[in-house]
This record gives C-alpha cells, sequence and structure tokens, in this order.
C-alpha cells in the first residue's frame, strides 16, 4: 500500500512530483475496481449455483426435464385425427362386413336420447306438412370414466323438405358441440389426461401405455395433439382475459419479468 500524504506534504511537493502521485493513485484505483468486479463475478456465480434455474439456458430439455414441454415437443397437427375405430382394439387382422361391430361390442354404449327437431320447427322452417323424416344421423363418441369405457352412440334427426320455399333443404337436430370438431375426444376423456399428466405428473408416453393396457390406442401424439388444440381455443382467450385485468389494475404484486434474473 501506497504510503499516505499529509496536507503539508503535498503543498510542500513540487508540480511533477503531484503528477506522478495522481498517476500511481489512479494505477491503484484501476487495480481495486478489477479485484472488486471479479469478487462480485464470483459471488454471482457461487449464487447461480446454488440459488439458480439450471436449465433456463438449455436450448433442449431431455429426461424428466421434458415433462413441461412434452406436449408441446409431441404436438403436430398435421397428424390425422384418428377414427374412433382405430381408437378402439382390432378383434380380427382382416375386416370383414359387420367387423365394426364386432370390435365395438365388448364396450358397454349408452344411446342417448336423440337431438329431436320439434314439429313447431319444421313447419315454421318448411311450411306445414312440407317435410318428411329421413334416416338419422348417427355418430359416436369415446367418453372416459376412471377405470371404464363407454362408447357414446348419438343420433341426430334428419328431415328434408318436400315442398315450399325450403323443398329439399336439410333441418337436424340440435346437438352438443364436440368439445373439438371431428374428433372422438370428450371432455371427460380430456380431463382424464389433464389430471394423469399435470395433477400425478405422469408423461403422455405412460399414460399411452395404461390406455393400451385397457385395449385402447391413443398415441400420445394424438394427446399432444388435443392439449394444444384445447389450450389454444379454451384456455387462451381466458389468459388473455387475466391479463387484461391485470394490466388494468393501478397496482399489482406480481414479481414476473421478461428479463432473465440469476441470482
Amino acid at each position: 500500500m501506497a504510503d499516505r500524504h499529509t496536507l503539508e506534504e503535498l503543498n510542500n511537493c513540487s508540480r511533477e512530483e503531484l503528477i506522478t502521485i495522481v498517476l500511481m493513485m489512479q494505477g491503484q484505483l484501476d487495480t481495486l475496481n478489477e479485484n472488486i468486479e471479479r469478487l462480485i463475478e464470483q459471488v454471482r456465480i457461487a449464487n447461480s449455483y446454488r440459488f439458480g434455474k439450471h436449465t433456463e439456458t438449455l436450448d433442449s430439455i431431455d429426461g424428466q426435464l421434458s415433462f413441461f414441454d412434452e406436449a408441446e415437443s409431441c404436438c403436430d397437427l398435421s397428424v390425422p385425427e384418428p377414427a374412433a375405430e382405430e381408437v378402439l382394439p382390432s378383434r380380427r387382422n382382416h375386416k370383414k362386413k359387420g367387423q365394426r361391430e364386432t370390435d365395438l361390442k365388448d364396450f358397454p354404449e349408452e344411446i342417448l336420447p336423440p337431438y329431436q327437431v320439434s314439429t313447431e320447427e319444421l313447419d315454421t322452417f318448411y311450411g306445414a306438412g312440407n317435410w318428411r323424416r329421413m334416416k338419422d344421423e348417427t355418430y359416436k363418441r369415446l367418453r372416459h370414466e376412471p377405470e371404464s369405457w363407454t362408447v357414446e352412440v348419438h343420433t341426430v334427426e334428419v328431415y328434408v323438405g318436400t315442398g315450399g320455399d325450403h323443398q329439399d333443404e336439410f333441418l337436424r337436430g340440435k346437438r352438443p358441440k364436440d368439445l373439438l370438431r371431428g374428433s372422438i375426444v370428450t371432455p371427460s376423456l380430456l380431463a382424464s389426461i389433464l389430471n394423469v399428466k399435470y395433477v400425478n405428473s405422469s408423461a403422455l408416453h405412460r399414460v399411452e401405455q395404461e390406455f393400451q393396457r385397457n385395449g385402447v390406442n391413443i398415441s400420445r401424439q394424438t394427446m399432444s395433439n388435443w392439449i394444444i388444440r384445447c389450450a389454444e381455443k379454451y384456455f387462451a382467450p381466458f389468459v388473455d382475459r387475466m391479463k387484461q385485468e391485470l394490466l388494468s389494475l393501478p397496482v399489482t404484486q406480481s414479481d414476473e419479468t421478461p428479463t432473465q434474473v440469476i441470482g
């Protein structure tokens, strides 16, 4: 450490001596600043190893850590939606006439009440007597209940106009909206998948294996597609609404930040 100078000594120093003292002090100050910066960096690194998120800078996460982004990584919306016959187990290798009913015979069926069109609605739409009943439309949806599987058989009444302004036009009974249009997934089935994955912390491939042990063939890619599509269709608007409410408040206690913070 350099010697300390008194005010009297500095007053008695020549101009050259004062310049030498100032330059020497500047060098000492630079050295001290470098040492302080190194110490701060060492403390930051130590805190990062002790308290920081060790995976936040990784481009990809393998193993059990991939649980959190499994749905996103497996999602492929270009994969066609499986039909009910593909999901349910096949009893024979070759399809024969009536094979579909054979494949489904071991699963209990619940025949739901038909979605009817009232006579008043028909007369209002077609005109009195200008309609006749057609063959009902029947479709199936797979409902999952804990430890049980039930194929829902939905029936929609179909009518066609035989005269008046709506001749040859079809009118169908009002049916409940599907969770995903054209998909066999039901709210109970998706809720079961979400519960097993996110509440019970089980990977989708294990859910797939459990379904297969019960004779139901639903791939984890299909389940990923269901999760992503329902999140975008139902959950994203809810989150956006929550964000609007949050931003409308004068004061919040949120600690989220778009900036990565370590230490």
